[in-house]
């Protein structure tokens, strides 16, 4: 039997803001050496699935970079193939991706070059670990057409996912995508589907021609399945969290650090590209005499001489003498200057926190002003190669563009709910 895996990674996730603004959102990175994509890549690896094509769309370049040849995961030599899959664009029958359903159907000639018995339809923006090959038996025990890996969800939170009804049996006799109100039942799709080829195939190609579709898989493809085609649910009972807004990448980051929590980084022997372009970044984390470090993640590369509290900290950071971070996440290359104090923020790559800067740590919870969607939980984000001045002091659900300078921060606070942009144009050179 062979199976092909297709993993949608084309997504903007504007709901992450700055940190997908430049970057695809599977690329974003998560848990102090990893990116999110990883744990799609990984289970894929472990399921010993051969073949696997990346269907990207929305700023490719850092997938692209870090994917390589797929090698990391195992997608390279003799019967193991990786492909990056962008929209061929200007081509008879081909264009941007308008829907999930439409980027496989783009993409049947990948498919046709292997013959596949199934296919692996997933998502590469979910933090999870499955075996697939659990997940292919029962779909081939029950003869399925479609199988999709689903789990219950809190009834307040029916309206982010497609949720079905199934018989006694497991098939699927409703299917309601992102129902606004009255959700048909709490069992939400996880984005991850089984397909018989032929079957497949022939309900994408039925979609390419109908004007109406979204050409989505939720939207249309598999409500037009039912009746039809044998649709069966398969209940997924392990960690499983969509990060697809600020605070919940926040909250996963943040049970990477909780042994309870049932995210074990570890123990999913997760593999990532682990390429670092600054050599200093391979040395062991140092730190210094007199710092604290509790119940955190320090990578490689970094150094310490400050304290840091319930936070992670990715390779080549650096903490100056008397700055304290507490539950916070601080990506590749930033420095911490001394004196500083974070709390409750995310900091991307590169960014400088010059002396003795306040973050998050007064002001009321009001949130964000210009953003109020997209941060109002206390959290403050800084986006890549950002520059704080020193002595700045910031409030709660603050928003902080990346390329920010110095003259960017015209007085020495920011109450809670600002935003702050950059007044230099962006040259894209913020991606990876």
């Amino acid at each position: 039997m062979t199976v092909v895996a297709m993993l949608l990674a084309g997504g903007q996730g504007s709901r992450l803001s700055i940190l997908s603004q430049h970057r695809a959102k599977p690329a974003v990175p998560f848990g102090g050496n990893y990116r999110i994509i990883d744990f799609t890549l990984s289970n894929v690896m472990h399921a010993e699935i051969p073949y696997i094509g990346i269907l990207t769309q929305y700023k490719p370049y850092s997938l692209m970079e870090h994917f390589g040849n797929g090698e990391w995961w195992g997608f390279s030599g003799r019967g193991r193939i990786g492909r990056i899959l962008p929209p061929a664009t200007g081509e008879e029958d081909s264009d941007w991706y308008a829907g999930t359903a439409d980027a496989v159907w783009q993409n049947r000639n990948f498919l046709a070059r292997f013959d596949p018995d199934l296919v692996l339809v997933l998502s590469g923006d979910h933090i999870y670990r499955m075996d697939y090959a659990d997940l292919i038996a029962f779909h081939r025990e029950r003869k399925a057409d479609l199988t999709i890996a689903m789990q219950r969800v809190p009834w307040e939170e029916t309206s982010r996912f497609g949720v079905a009804e199934t018989d006694k049996t497991g098939r699927i006799i409703r299917f309601q995508e992102k129902p606004k109100k009255d959700p048909i039942s709490n069992l939400a799709s996880l984005g991850i589907y089984v397909f018989d080829t032929d079957v497949l195939l022939r309900r994408l190609a039925e979609d390419s021609e109908r004007a109406d579709s979204k050409h989505d898989f939720g939207m249309n493809v598999i409500p037009s399945m039912l009746g039809r085609d044998k649709v069966f649910a398969y209940e997924f009972s392990g960690y499983w969290r969509d990060v697809g807004t600020l605070q919940s990448y926040w909250d996963a980051n943040m049970e990477s650090l909780d042994p309870n929590s049932g995210l074990d980084l570890l123990g999913w022997q997760l593999h990532t590209n682990y390429y670092e372009p600054r050599p200093h970044n391979e040395l062991p984390p140092r730190v210094s005499r007199g710092a604290v470090v509790e119940d955190s993640y320090i990578a490689r590369g970094c150094v310490v001489e400050g304290k840091v509290v319930h936070s992670i900290l990715f390779p080549g950071v650096r903490v100056e003498r008397d700055a304290v971070i507490r539950d916070s996440i601080v990506m590749n290359n930033s420095w911490v200057g001394p004196g500083c104090v974070i709390e409750r923020a995310i900091l991307d790559k590169n960014v400088e926190v010059a002396a003795c800067c306040k973050i998050g740590t007064g002001g009321e919870n009001v949130p964000n002003k210009q953003f109020p969607h997209l941060l109002d939980t206390g959290l403050v984000v800084i986006g890549k190669n950002a520059k704080l001045p020193a002595g700045l002091e910031i409030g709660k659900n603050v928003l902080i563009y990346p390329d920010t300078a110095h003259s960017d921060f015209a007085a020495g606070k920011l109450e809670s709910g600002t935003t702050i942009f950059s007044s230099k144009k962006s040259k894209g050179v913020f991606e990876i």
